[in-house]
Order: C-alpha cells, then sequence, then structure tokens
C-alpha cells in the first residue's frame, strides 16, 4: 500500500518541485532566444529528436486517408466535437453561432503539437483562428502545403510556427480561449513542464484538451502491440510503454497548475469497423477538458 502511494505522489512531487523554481526560473534551454533566429533552428534532446524523425518520415502522407495516419483523421470523428462542445458547454461562444459552422468564430485556439494540421484544419472550419505549432520542419511542411494548395480559404485563419512551447509561451501569455494537446503527451519525457507551458498560454477561464494513452496492460497489449504490429493502425515503433501517462496522473499535474478537470472521457479503436468510439472506461484511451482558474 505504501509503495502505491509513492508512485501515485510522484507524478505530483515532480510537478511541484518544477513550479517551485517561480516563473522567472522556467527552463527555456532548448532553443535561443534570440527573436532572430532561423525557424525550426532548434536543439533537442536524443529522445525529442527520435521522436521528430519518426514522425517526418510519415510527412509526405502525412494527408493520406488510407494512409499511416489514417486512424488519425478518422480520430478527428470524436475530437472536434469533444472541443467544440466542451467550449459551447462552457459558455465560451456565442449562443447565436452554436448551431452553426461558425461556432468557434473569434476565438484564438493553440494547437501544440499539430502534426501535418489534421486537426488544425478541423478546428479551422469553425471560424477559430488557430495556431499550430510543432518541433518537426517536415511534418509542418506537410501542413503549410496542404493548407496552401487544398484549404487556402482557411489561409487566414491558420498560423504554422516551428517552435518549441516554452519559446511561444514567452510571448503568449495568458493569450489563448483554448489549448489543444491531441496525441502529444505519450511522445513526451517531462509532462509537467510540457503542460505548464501549455496553461501559461492560456486565458484564466480558458479551456486546455488533452487526448492521449493510458498507461495500463490492456492498452499496452491492444494499443501498441496488436495496433502497430499486427492490425498496423499506427505505424510500427510510434508509441513506448515508459512514456504513457494515466489520467489521474495529467489530473494532477494540471490541479497543481490551478486547472480544474471538468471532463473525462474514455475511447478506443474498433479495429473491425474502423473507427473510433467512446467508452465507460479510461483503461485505453482518454480525453480531458480543463478550465485554468481564475
Amino acid at each position: 500500500m505504501a509503495i502505491q502511494l509513492i508512485r501515485m505522489l510522484l507524478p505530483l512531487t515532480r510537478t511541484q518541485r518544477y513550479l517551485s523554481k517561480g516563473p522567472t526560473q522556467l527552463r527555456y534551454a532548448q532553443t535561443s532566444s534570440n527573436s532572430n533566429q532561423k525557424e525550426g533552428a532548434h536543439t533537442h534532446n536524443t529522445s525529442t529528436q527520435k521522436e521528430i524523425d519518426h514522425h517526418a518520415s510519415f510527412s509526405e502522407n502525412w494527408w493520406n486517408l488510407n494512409g499511416p495516419m489514417e486512424s488519425l483523421h478518422k480520430l478527428n470523428e470524436l475530437r472536434v466535437p469533444f472541443i467544440r462542445d466542451g467550449l459551447v458547454a462552457r459558455g465560451a461562444v456565442d449562443s447565436s453561432l452554436v448551431k452553426t459552422t461558425k461556432v468557434l468564430q473569434g476565438k484564438n485556439i493553440l494547437e501544440v503539437g499539430c502534426g501535418g494540421g489534421i486537426l488544425t484544419e478541423a478546428i479551422a472550419r469553425l471560424s477559430a483562428n488557430v495556431t499550430g505549432v510543432d518541433l518537426g520542419e517536415d511534418v509542418i511542411g506537410a501542413a503549410r502545403k496542404h493548407l496552401e494548395e487544398h484549404s487556402s480559404e482557411l489561409k487566414k485563419r491558420i498560423n504554422y510556427k516551428i517552435e518549441p512551447i516554452e519559446v511561444h509561451a514567452k510571448t503568449y501569455s495568458n493569450y489563448y480561449d483554448a489549448v489543444i494537446c491531441s496525441e502529444v503527451l505519450e511522445h513526451l519525457d517531462n509532462k509537467a513542464e510540457f503542460l505548464t507551458h501549455c496553461v501559461h498560454t492560456l486565458k484564466p477561464g480558458g479551456s486546455i484538451f488533452i487526448t492521449t494513452m493510458n498507461k495500463t496492460i490492456p492498452l499496452w497489449i491492444g494499443g501498441i502491440i496488436l495496433a502497430e504490429y499486427v492490425f498496423r493502425i499506427a505505424p510500427k515503433n510510434t508509441h513506448h510503454w515508459d512514456k504513457l501517462v494515466s489520467p489521474l496522473d495529467v489530473q494532477r499535474i494540471l490541479s497543481a497548475l490551478n486547472c480544474q478537470t471538468v471532463l473525462t472521457n474514455g475511447f478506443t479503436y474498433d479495429v473491425f469497423r474502423k473507427r473510433w468510439q467512446w467508452m465507460n472506461s479510461t483503461v485505453m484511451c482518454y480525453a480531458i477538458q480543463a478550465i485554468k482558474v481564475e
């Protein structure tokens, strides 16, 4: 019992230790502070660079609906309504726009780890102004190319940046109405540091939306072993056990950052119907909405 308690408290302890440094001591070690630095000219640790290179290998086929990112395209069926309805439920949108395609008009939204822009474009189609940041030059290149060639009508509402969140947070403090981190946490080593910077960009009263994979044996078997090496739902070597995180640990980190979790939903992929679906358990994957307390 004592060992279980220690494991439960570790994520919160790490977060509190990180936050105790104070805002003036937050680390921005991954990049230069020179505003004239060439876009994308940032250095990363070995683990992060492996993630960047892995996803870069799929950049040319990012928008192929039947390609390696097929399941990510299909995930929009869940995550777009989750984000839209979450903002509506919190009274964050104009009531006259709720049942229209312009429901997010005038809202400034940040997507961190936007990749090739699959979710970015979908949110922009609801009339939101969306900034997408990612560490990968290749995936941002794919996002910009698709925007230019296939979704030019969205160009005024989308801005892509090759930029770490810690750099972006310096300029955009308390700026965004919502921050989205979809399918990102499972690729990071330091969740607390990452979420600290994400929350820093969020307005008081704004929402942070997270979707990721749970750290459970069923997920490891079904979501990694079977999904990547048998059914090929995701490319091989995309997800790793040691980077997964439970919803309880994420909620503890958010709580330490003065964010109140208001919604947690579980979801999974149906390999036979080839679609994502909500479920009454978070044992596989989960979606979280939390509010930055004013």
